[in-house]
């Protein structure tokens, strides 16, 4: 073997040894290089891409990923409740059901007699559901017997200071009172009594209550069905505003149940019409506790605010109640009081 030949090689790796420091520092260089390459190249088709998509796919686009906007559900659904004797309400239902299926919302039918409030009512607070209540009245003002345990479990919950009257509250809900007015005494006595149980539990009632009449000659409309169709067309109509989420069918400034845009409108009414009969027979259907469903929320907090007098406020008006009592009684003297 070449003395001299064993003496290059291993001086040539001695080199390499001693340099090595450089030589990491070339592949570290090298790989710098190729990773700004690589980010150039990504960032130039990204703003190509940007160039060929249209402006409203571009707002979608979140760190490359296309993500569908999502759409507010004001209306999950609607719960359709009904209390039947001979099928009447039953009936209804059906056809209520139907008509709330044309708009794409999904809809149960329940009757009362299979349903436990005391473990399902509640839900509905957070459910988004519209809950349709159609409950007839029986022999004597009663219920039927499928809503006899309903109205009864109602009634005690509405009364019962344990459950409050914000127990309800988030709950959206109409009434449809099936009755006769032969019985004057308890005509629609089981709606309208469903009606306020649920509005003294802080439910929230999304039109007024509707009144069916089996008694063709005192009835609305010429008969019960002819009720319900235009109780179901008005409920329809309401249903359709709160899915585009409306909550109030006016610009809610009206009090006590009175529309000021149903008001003006009425001016144009010719004196003695149908419509202005009918328009002031709406008016004039009473509420629970004289307060409508598009009041109630508005002015809970403010109701609140005004049950808590302050001390020196009342010694203040007691105060001023006496200088009234005397100067009208001494209405000469009253310039003392000045």
């Amino acid at each position: 073997m070449d003395p001299s030949l064993d003496m290059w090689d291993f001086s040539s790796l001695i080199s390499l040894w001693i340099n090595r420091f450089y030589i990491y520092l070339g592949f570290a260089f090298g790989f710098s290089l190729w990773i700004c390459f690589q980010i150039v190249i990504r960032k130039q088709n990204k703003n190509s891409q940007e160039k060929t998509v249209p402006k409203a796919s571009r707002d979608l686009m979140t760190n490359g990923y296309i993500s569908l906007q999502k759409k507010e559900v004001f209306v999950s659904g609607v719960k359709i409740f009904y209390g039947s004797q001979t099928g009447t309400a039953k009936g209804f239902a059906t056809v209520l059901a139907e008509a709330v299926s044309s708009l794409g919302l999904p809809v149960a039918l329940i009757n009362l007699k299979e349903y436990d409030p005391d473990d399902h009512l509640v839900e509905e607070v957070t459910s988004k559901n519209v809950s349709a209540f159609l409950v007839a009245t029986y022999t004597d003002g009663r219920p039927t017997e499928s809503a006899e345990w309903f109205c009864r479990w109602l009634e005690e919950a509405a009364n019962d200071f344990r459950f409050g009257k914000t127990y309800l509250k988030g709950v959206r809900y109409a009434v449809f009172g099936l009755g006769n007015s032969a019985y004057v005494s308890h005509f629609n006595k089981v709606g309208k009594d469903v009606d306020k149980w649920l509005w003294m539990l802080g439910a929230h009632r999304v039109m007024s209550r509707g009144e069916g009449d089996c008694n063709v000659v005192k009835s609305k409309h010429g008969s019960i069905e002819a009720d319900f169709t235009a109780w179901k067309a008005r409920f329809i109509s309401r249903l359709q505003a709160l899915c585009k989420g409306e909550r109030k069918p006016c610009g809610g400034n009206c009090k006590k149940g009175k529309c000021e845009s149903n008001q003006h409108g009425s001016e144009a009414m010719e004196p003695g019409s149908h419509a202005q009969e009918e328009f002031h027979q709406r008016d004039a259907e009473e509420e629970p506790f004289g307060s409508t469903s598009e009041e109630e929320s508005g002015t809970e907090d403010h109701q609140s605010l005004k049950s808590v007098i302050d001390v020196e406020d009342l010694g203040k008006i007691m105060d001023r109640m006496k200088k009234e009592k005397v100067t009208a009684a001494f209405p000469d003297v009253s310039c003392v009081f000045i």
